[in-house]
């Protein structure tokens, strides 16, 4: 059978290649658009009850409770390191299996994904238990004495329901592999309503803190308990997990490429949620409010982004080892230009109009000072432009270097971070972050980048390649 790849074609094979390759990119578009759409749909679901919301609790709450709230939410965050890069790993096995038609081996992959995520969890919560008590949870948050049983309550709760939400985040993991994007976005919208009508609920019957965290955080993690169970028992029963099918090879496989994305998520953690952790302790509860709610607003900037990249990132990938180059080049130039103009054109609203939209929006209390939000919104430009990079990078399998430049660039981060906050204050967290992308990972990325796109030019394979695509290799979208 003639292939859509070869080095030397008839004139008739060659016009099926292009006619295949045609198809490819549509259908890689159509996939994209797919999950933009949805994951848009979702997503802007969850800002338009965050932005009806956000006021409530800030006003509900008050200045000093809220920022307690927030520096909980991203302590909580860093408890999701304890999936050990299992659920990114857990993406690609089931994107094999996938491919294969494999029912057994997909099932293989999530009972071991899930075997690991389960043992992590019962560590961690025993350990967390025997810690809770001991810890001064006011004098690290650095809140007034008279909020100490909520501040302790309030930590045990977002724990307990983080570590209770990774195995359950597993099943987004398994949508991805099937790439069933539109699937994974309408539970995210789900999430996202079951959040707010628990906040709203609790602000109603007036709860205290701990337990509006619960009825609000809480209902996520009812939401996902009913979204494993649908997977599991009705929409891919063959994934019901077994204790025969967790498999020492299979545990390996997950644990051996986890240590990258691992890697990337520590420092993803400590960038995006060290800030609000340093901003309290050393200036105050109060004052993590302002600076919690621009950087919210900023993230808008890049909506995007967020819904365009994990749809990119596999079209990247299946693009490469088909040898479609030229669609990887140029949906590469698309993207980059695109995330810079948007982000860019997001900064300069924000600078004009952000602390105006702010006060209006979340109240005296949340208003930034001006050289924090013109701060930010330099942040916006240049975290948009490193997403963008990334992107390509992990799709044509260089996570190593990312891995490696990330955490040095995070450490350089926390550092400044510290060293600043002392001096200007929280200008200081967002200019550590600022400085030490600037000075450890964007040029040695970008010149990562030049290099990958500059071998693809030249035809070289970066990773290996898949076998050649056949005209019955192109699908419709299920």
């Amino acid at each position: 059978m003639s292939t859509l790849f070869a080095g030397s074609e008839s004139p008739k094979s060659a016009s099926r290649s292009r006619t295949g390759f045609r198809l490819l990119n549509d259908l890689r578009y159509r996939r994209i658009a797919t999950a933009v759409v949805s994951g848009g749909a979702a997503r802007a679901l969850s800002s338009l009850l965050t932005l009806f919301t956000l006021p409530l609790a800030v006003r509900y709450l008050g200045a000093e409770r809220y920022g307690v709230w927030a520096t909980v939410v991203s302590v909580a965050i860093w408890v999701n390191l304890l999936d050990l890069g299992i659920a990114a790993s857990l993406t690609n096995l089931i994107s094999h299996a996938y491919a294969r038609h494999d029912e057994t081996e997909a099932a293989r992959a999530f009972s071991s994904a899930l075997a690991v995520t389960l043992a992590a969890v019962g560590l961690a919560a025993s350990f967390f238990v025997f810690l809770w008590s001991r810890v001064n949870w006011i004098a690290l948050f650095n809140a007034s004495p008279s909020l100490e049983t909520e501040v302790r309550l309030t930590v045990l709760i977002a724990t307990l329901l983080t570590l209770a939400n990774l195995p359950l985040n597993l099943a987004g993991k398994v949508f991805a592999g099937y790439q069933e994007l539109h699937t994974y976005n309408t539970t995210l919208g789900l999430r996202a309503l079951s959040s707010i009508v628990g906040l709203v609920v609790g602000i109603w019957l007036r709860v205290s803190m701990p337990a509006l965290f619960l009825l609000s955080f809480g209902s996520v993690t009812a939401v996902g308990i009913a979204t494993m169970l649908w997977l599991v028992f009705w929409h891919k029963p063959w994934l019901i997990p077994r204790v025969r099918l967790v498999t020492r090879a299979k545990t390996l496989d997950l644990l051996g490429s986890g240590w990258s994305f691992l890697l990337i998520q520590v420092a993803a953690m400590v960038v995006f949620s060290t800030d609000n952790i340093i901003v309290s302790h050393y200036l105050g509860a109060a004052e993590v409010t302002p600076y919690s709610v621009t950087w919210r607003v900023v993230s808008y900037g890049s909506a995007l982004q967020v819904l365009v990249f994990p749809a990119l990132w596999p079209a990247y990938a299946e693009a490469h080892a088909r040898g479609d180059i030229p669609w990887i080049r140029r949906t590469f130039a698309i993207a980059m230009q695109t995330t810079i103009a948007l982000n860019a054109a997001w900064a300069a609203f924000l600078v004009v109009f952000g602390r105006v939209g702010i006060r209006l929006w979340a109240g005296p209390a949340a208003v930034p000072p001006r050289p924090l939000l013109l701060a930010m919104a330099l942040w916006s430009v240049i975290a948009g432009f490193m997403t963008a990079e990334s992107c390509l990078l992990a799709a044509l399998n260089r996570t190593r270097l990312q891995a490696i430049v990330s955490v040095l660039a995070a450490a350089v981060n926390l550092a400044l971070s510290i060293v600043l906050v002392t001096r200007i204050g929280s200008l200081g967290v967002i200019l550590g972050t600022i400085i030490s992308y600037l000075l450890v990972l964007v040029v040695p990325q970008t010149i990562a980048v030049l290099k990958a796109v500059r071998n693809l030019e030249h035809g070289d394979q970066l990773c290996p390649a898949a076998p050649e695509a056949t005209s019955i290799d192109i699908e419709p979208i299920a």
